[in-house]
């Protein structure tokens, strides 16, 4: 009996059109041990609701084909489940897809879900936000909330943002309290981290392990201008933690005292958050599908 296989796309994500898709996936799908059955959103979030019918309706296997947002979307719905989730990565960033070596080519992710080797892994919750891969509270979550303005996607639109509000953003004191140990950061970026980047091989935890049960604190403090290139050439060669201004905490349970409205990003996707919150790991609590 063939197995069921809900592909999920998000025409919206990344550069490129999405409409030949499942004729792709046709191609190379195995046919002979998988029945697909293709579905686009519609609207923002409606990724949530499709991941929650597919789940309540027994597909074995829910695969994503958009960027970082849609398959944080789809996993939020699939956490605790027998449902694995596999990526087709075509968003602007793939940061999740980058960490775990899922391939960028359509055609040789399609194949990689062909050989169904499923791993768990570990996700979090920022408060009310489930999070996949990152949740940051510094420059990346500024740029994040520039970025869902911005009418232009893909990756010149983030550099040109990054360029352009480097000198622009005024680093912030953030009071956080790591399993039970007080402490004050003075972060140009905080960010938690289960997996190592960003998307776009900008790696902000180079140590980052999505199946450890720990969450990895990242951050980059106060810096002199002088020394942005060379943080910006760390960052996108995985050699942050060789900069003086970089240093990471790990912590499991970690509330951050929040005054006021905070704006943050969960896995890349801006976020408001008021008042003080938790961030708190979920170990093995996704299966996915990779190499």
């Amino acid at each position: 009996m063939k197995q069921r296989i809900l592909f999920i796309i998000n025409p919206r994500s990344g550069t490129h059109s999405k409409q030949n898709l499942p004729a792709l996936i046709l191609q190379h799908l195995n046919l002979e041990r998988f029945q697909p059955e293709f579905v686009f959103t519609e609207y923002a979030g409606h990724a949530i609701d499709l991941g929650r019918k597919g789940r309540a309706e027994g597909f074995p296997i829910i695969a994503v084909a958009g960027g970082d947002g849609t398959v944080n979307e789809v996993a939020s719905t699939l956490l605790h489940s027998t449902t694995i989730l596999a990526i087709l990565p075509s968003g602007s960033g793939n940061g999740l897809a980058r960490h775990l070596k899922i391939p960028l080519s359509t055609a040789d992710g399609i194949k990689l879900i062909n050989q169904q080797h499923a791993i768990p892994i570990d996700t979090f919750k920022a408060g009310q936000h489930v999070a996949i891969g990152t949740f940051g509270i510094g420059f990346d979550a500024h740029i994040a909330h520039l970025f869902s303005l911005s009418k232009k996607r893909g990756y010149w639109t983030y550099v040109k943002l990054v360029l352009r509000e480097f000198s622009r953003y005024q680093p912030q004191k953030i009071s956080l309290n790591v399993d039970g140990l007080k402490m004050e950061k003075d972060a140009f970026l905080l960010t938690f981290a289960n997996s190592s980047q960003f998307g776009n091989n900008a790696v902000i935890a180079p140590a980052a392990d999505i199946q450890d049960g720990i969450l990895d604190i990242a951050t980059v403090r106060a810096f002199p201008l002088v020394a942005a290139p060379g943080l910006i050439y760390r960052l996108t060669k995985n050699k942050l933690n060789a900069s003086i201004y970089f240093s990471c905490i790990r912590g499991k349970s970690i509330e951050v005292i929040n005054p006021g409205i905070m704006k943050a990003h969960v896995d890349g996707e801006p976020v408001e958050i008021q008042g003080d919150f938790r961030v708190e790991i979920d170990p093995l609590s996704l299966k996915i599908i990779v190499n």
